[in-house]
């Protein structure tokens, strides 16, 4: 590092703005309100299924941070032009997560210089200006686009405009899944690869003709640019394109080209323009990527004899997943076991693949039917990608759910690294061992297993239970001490695909890869909505498999409940149906059923719903659904309750549920509510909470606290709120 002061400035930048909280970069767009009518200057325009979304800066609402406008109007605009929206439109601000391993949509547009959203039917014109080249690009981007899903079909041009323009408003979700799942998505990506084939390629073909450094250099270099400008300047589109630059520069002034300074430069320049990329994914895994070839291939290749290409294309491939598995778990939980392997196969033939689209491209502006013809390769290639990633899929193992590791352990790991980087390069350049010896590569070995196991470490003890902020709605997830998973409900009414997008993240990033039970307390939407989701991917190999499903009768006559039971079953999932007197318990944990009788039927779905108790120990919990006061009746004579700790308030705090009468038996210390913020239902109703308080319960409600998780180790509890990490 002292041959390289600028890598070690660019890492201790890193280090202070990870330790520098991130609000220092956010912009707060409009703290004193809105107004009526929204103002903006077009800087950017993507197609939507329905619509397009335009990006507006020098807005009246904030001159430093863009508003992405999401219009259901085509309306053909121009970049560069002024657009004003009145009437019926609203502001969303991105949100922050609120439970752990939910997508930070704040940070995420704050990164973008995105500030706000703004859904509205139609905008106003107000001034034409256009800026002449984004608008060109703009205009070639479409007609690539559209010449890409003539040729490739909707299926494949869809993949073809995001692996050649990044453009993803075509890409399947089905075939984006593939490619994440099986460790392919880099390929959908634009970085270093794409601006190689592209920019290097003419430039050693103009070398190549006789052509000097500089008569070389500017074509390719302009060509990178007008490439980079094209798709989009992504975080690894412009890393690539800067190393690019460098790298020609150095060969103009006759200099040797160092991969490593030219990386800390790109990353510099990238985190001087936005502090906030220090903390994104996109920015970690494309430089960490360039970090494993520039720095830990050299040190793996010198433990291995064989030279041969194949073998070389594996360390490169098995470098870069090393230097970048801790940001892989970090920022999605699990990885691709056979990746490594895939990639022999497919990076060879992207190659393949760009020239084949990219002739296929130009030749359509001469003869479609030639192009086609063309064509044909790139769909052979897609193919192989699709059946290669399916093939991965179904192996066994295929993809491990790890979950999140902590940071120290990040932190090791990365050290262990360091060190072992530093001692082959040391015994290199001492010319001790070229090569190194069966004894190294053994040491070598147990040193990298060490470090994956200290990264992947999980500890778990006692009993662990996690009420979601789901919004209006339920998600209570319990884990055992010996280890029993099991969903209480995952359902909202406010929150639009909750299973994909916010319970599904909190059981990866737990490292749950399955859950023995998932139990309904009702039919509802806002506590079934979830498991719906969640259910149908429980089939799809690198998901989370749920084992058995527990139902009440009354919810498996309603049409929901059929419903459910049918795609468990579907899934290879077993139905249980549950009533009171049954007990569920592991070697630690007891999970009793109190209601609803066995054979009783209830005209409300609310009355009947499932009421379990958790005993671990000392500790106990009672969960209660949406259970009103005459079902808090009929348990109370039925059974004589002892007191419990925690309490999940019925029916998300309504007043018609959690009576005096009740509280009287239960007296929990600690009393868990679950609803949206400023729903319309009113809930928690304020009665409610005069009793609750009455009783001498501690309240957390969601829309406080986020994600509340109780810790017990069977004598005591405590509460750990996300929103007051």
């Amino acid at each position: 590092m002292r041959e390289r002061p600028l890598c070690m400035a660019v890492l201790l930048l890193l280090m202070i703005l990870w330790i520098l909280p991130a609000g220092i970069w956010m912009k707060d767009p409009y703290p004193d309100g809105f107004p009526e009518a929204l103002t903006g200057e077009i800087y950017r325009i993507e197609p939507r299924e329905q619509g397009q979304a335009v990006y507006l800066k020098n807005s009246n609402i904030s001159d430093t941070g863009m508003i992405l406008v999401y219009l259901d109007a085509e309306t053909k605009y121009s970049i560069g032009n002024t657009i004003q929206i009145t009437g019926n439109y609203k502001y969303v601000k991105p949100e922050e997560p609120a439970n752990p391993g939910q997508f930070d949509a704040r940070l995420y547009y704050q990164t973008k210089r995105i500030v706000l959203l703004c859904y509205a039917a139609q905008a106003v014109l107000t001034d034409g200006s256009v800026r002449r080249f984004p608008e060109l690009m703009c205009r070639i981007r479409a007609d690539l686009s559209e010449r890409c899903v003539s040729l490739f079909g909707e299926r494949q041009g869809g993949v073809l405009m995001a692996m050649l323009l990044g453009d993803r408003t075509e890409l399947p979700d089905e075939i984006q899944g593939l490619y994440q799942k099986s460790g392919m998505a880099h390929l959908l990506a634009i970085s270093g690869l794409h601006v190689s084939i592209f920019g290097m390629s003419l430039y050693r073909l103009l070398r190549k003709a006789g052509c000097s450094y500089k008569a070389s250099g500017f074509p390719a270099m302009g060509l990178v640019l007008f490439y980079g400008s094209l798709t989009g300047m992504g975080i690894s589109t412009v890393r690539a394109v800067l190393m690019f630059l460098l790298a020609v520069t150095a060969d103009f002034l006759g200099r040797s080209y160092d991969m490593l300074t030219a990386l800390a430069a790109a990353a510099l320049l990238l985190l001087i323009e936005q502090p906030l990329y220090a903390r994104s994914a996109s920015f970690l895994l494309s430089f960490g990527a360039v970090l494993g070839i520039g720095v830990l291939y050299p040190a793996v290749q010198s433990l291995c004899p064989l030279k041969r290409k194949w073998v070389q294309a594996f360390l490169v491939s098995f470098s870069i997943q090393v230097f970048t598995l801790p940001l892989t778990l970090k920022f999605y939980y699990e990885i691709p076991i056979y990746s490594m392997f895939l990639n022999l196969l497919v990076i060879p033939l992207m190659t393949v693949l760009m020239f084949g689209g990219i002739a296929a491209l130009a030749v359509s502006f001469f003869s479609l039917k030639a192009a086609v013809v063309l064509a044909v390769v790139c769909r052979v290639v897609l193919r192989i990608y699709e059946w290669a990633g399916n093939i991965t899929l179904c192996l066994p193992g295929a993809v491990q759910i790890l979950g999140r590791p902590k940071e120290w352990q990040i932190m090791f790991y990365y050290l262990g690294i360091i060190i072992f980087i530093i001692q082959r390069n040391h015994a290199v350049k001492k010319k001790k061992q070229i090569t190194a010896g069966w004894r190294t590569r053994g040491v070598s070995l147990c040193v990298y297993l060490i470090l994956n196991a200290i990264l992947l470490l999980r500890f778990q003890s006692g009993l662990t239970f996690t009420m979601l902020d789901v919004g209006q709605g339920d998600g209570l997830f319990l884990r055992t001490e010996s280890g029993t998973t099991c969903l209480i409900d995952g359902g909202s009414s406010s929150v639009n695909e909750v299973g994909t997008y916010w319970i599904l993240p909190f059981l990866k990033e737990q490292g749950v890869r399955k859950l023995d039970y998932v139990a309904v307390t009702h039919t509802d939407q806002d506590h079934i909505s979830g498991l719906e989701e969640l259910l149908s991917l429980s089939g799809i190999p690198g998901e989370i498999q749920i084992r058995t499903l527990l139902i009440t009768g009354q919810s498996q006559k309603e049409e929901a409940g059929k419903h459910l039971t049918e795609l468990a079953q579907q899934q290879g999932t077993a139905v249980y149906q549950i009533k009171a007197g049954d007990v569920l318990k592991d070697a630690s944990t007891r999970i009793s059923c109190l209601h609803p009788g066995k054979g009783e039927t209830y005209e409300d779905p609310n009355a009947g719903s499932l009421v379990l108790r958790i005993d671990y120990g000392e500790f106990s919990m009672l969960l209660t659904g949406d259970l009103e006061e005459e079902g808090e009746k009929w348990i109370l004579e039925k059974y004589r309750l002892d007191a419990c700790d925690i309490l999940k308030a019925g029916h998300h705090g309504s007043k018609t549920s959690t009576s005096e009468e009740w509280l009287s038996a239960v007296r929990p210390k600690l009393t868990l509510i679950s609803c949206g913020e400023n729903n319309s239902y009113g809930h928690p109703h304020a009665e409610t909470l005069e009793r609750l308080e009455a009783a001498g319960s501690h309240i957390l409600s969601t829309p406080e606290e986020g994600a509340v998780t109780i810790h017990s180790d069977g004598k005591t509890f405590w509460a750990e709120s996300f929103r007051g990490r």
